[in-house]
C-alpha cells in the first residue's frame, strides 16, 4: 500500500446537505493520517455554510452553478495553479469531472455501485454482497494512502455565535431551550421519501399527550405540513420551519433528546449533532448507503414490499399509487421505536 506524501489535496462534493455532512468522517480520518496536508474542498455556494467551520478544511471553494460550464472551467483554471498531489472526487458527475480535469495525475473517484443499484431498482434483484455506508465509500477513495474508518459518526462544527443565535430564535418563538424536546423533520425533497402528514400529526398528538414538547424543523417549503402538525397540540408543538439557517437548525437540534426524520439531509444533520434518530425509509433502502452512520438510530421500513425500492433519490409520486412503503409505517410503531432509543424519554 502506497504511503506517498499528501501535501495538498482537493476534495469535490458539490451537493446536497446530507451527502456533504457525510464527508466529515473522511475529512477527519484523512487529517488524522496526514495532519500537515493542506485540504481544499469544493462545493456549491448554497451549501458552503455546512463546511465553513470544519477544522479539517484549510480552504473552502464555492461553485455558482448558475454560471454553467463556463463557471466550472474558470474555477478549474484557477485550481490548476495549486498543483495538487491528489484529487478525491466524491461526487463523480459531469460537473465534478469538469472541475477536476487535468488537476492531478492522481484522481480518486467514489464507486457508486451503479449496476447493483440499477438491478435492485428496475428488476428487484439484490446483488449487494454487503451494505457499505456512503462515508465508507468516501473513505475507500483514499485506501491506497492507508486511510481507514475510525468507526465514528459524522460531525458538524458550530461556533458559539451560531448557538447563541439559535437560542435567541428559540426564545423569540416562545420555546424554553432548557427543556429537552423531541424534534420532528417532516420534509424531504421528493414525495416518496415523506411520511404522510396525517401520520406525523397523529404521532405528534400522542407525544404531546405524554407531556413532550416538540420542535418542527425544515425549510420554508415544509411550512404547510408543519402547520398541520402543530394543530395537534399548539401549546407544545413549535414550528421552526423556514426560521433558522442550516447551522442554526443544527444548533437547535442540540436541545432535542431525539429526532424523528424522513430519509433526508436533516436525518444526517441530526446524527452529526449526535442526537438519537428514528429514521423513516419509504422508496429508498439501506443498500444505497444513506442510513444513519455510526449513530444511535432506529430505521423503520416496510420489509419485503415487492415494489421497493422504486428509486434511489425519490419520486414525485408513488408509481403504484398505493404508497404502502410509507403509509404502512404506523405512528404507534414510530412511538415505540422512539422509546427504545437511549435518552429519548
Amino acid at each position: 500500500m502506497s504511503r506517498s506524501p499528501l501535501r495538498k489535496i482537493l476534495i469535490i462534493r458539490l451537493s446536497s446537505i446530507g451527502d456533504i455532512i457525510l464527508t466529515s468522517p473522511f475529512l477527519r480520518v484523512l487529517k488524522s493520517g496526514y495532519p500537515d496536508c493542506e485540504v481544499h474542498f469544493v462545493t456549491r455556494k448554497e451549501y458552503g455554510t455546512i463546511l465553513e467551520h470544519d477544522p479539517h478544511i484549510d480552504r473552502l471553494l464555492l461553485v455558482d452553478t448558475t454560471e454553467g460550464r463556463a463557471g466550472l472551467e474558470a474555477l478549474n483554471l484557477r485550481l490548476s495553479q495549486e498543483h495538487y498531489d491528489a484529487v478525491f472526487d466524491l461526487h463523480n458527475n459531469f460537473r465534478s469531472r469538469v472541475l477536476r480535469n487535468g488537476l492531478s495525475s492522481h484522481v480518486h473517484r467514489i464507486k457508486k455501485r451503479g449496476l447493483r443499484r440499477l438491478l435492485l431498482i428496475t428488476k428487484h434483484i439484490n446483488i449487494y454482497k454487503d451494505i457499505v455506508a456512503v462515508p465508507d465509500r468516501y473513505i475507500e477513495t483514499a485506501a491506497r494512502y492507508g486511510v481507514q474508518s475510525d468507526a465514528e459518526g459524522p460531525r458538524l462544527y458550530l461556533t458559539e455565535d451560531i448557538r447563541l443565535s439559535a437560542r435567541m430564535k428559540l426564545r423569540a418563538a416562545g420555546i424554553d431551550p432548557t427543556i429537552p424536546a423531541i424534534g420532528i423533520c417532516p420534509g424531504a425533497k421528493h414525495f416518496t421519501k415523506r411520511w404522510p402528514a396525517e401520520h406525523f400529526t397523529s404521532l405528534a398528538g400522542q407525544l404531546a399527550a405524554q407531556g413532550n414538547h416538540l420542535l418542527l424543523f425544515g425549510g420554508g417549503e415544509d411550512h404547510a405540513v408543519a402547520t398541520a402538525i402543530r394543530e395537534a397540540a399548539p401549546g407544545q408543538i413549535h414550528d421552526l420551519t423556514g426560521r433558522l439557517t442550516l447551522l442554526e437548525t443544527a444548533a437547535a437540534m442540540e436541545h432535542c433528546k431525539a429526532l424523528i426524520t424522513n430519509d433526508s439531509g436533516l436525518m444526517h444533520m441530526a446524527t452529526a449533532m449526535q442526537r438519537p434518530v428514528v429514521a423513516l425509509f419509504g422508496s429508498t433502502v439501506r443498500e444505497f448507503g444513506f442510513f444513519p452512520y455510526h449513530s444511535p438510530a432506529s430505521v423503520l421500513e416496510v420489509a419485503d414490499l415487492p415494489c421497493r425500492p422504486c428509486t434511489h433519490i425519490g419520486r414525485a409520486r408513488c408509481p403504484k399509487g398505493h404508497f404502502s412503503c410509507m403509509r404502512d409505517i404506523a405512528p404507534e410503531s414510530v412511538r415505540e421505536a422512539l422509546t427504545s432509543l437511549p435518552g429519548s424519554v
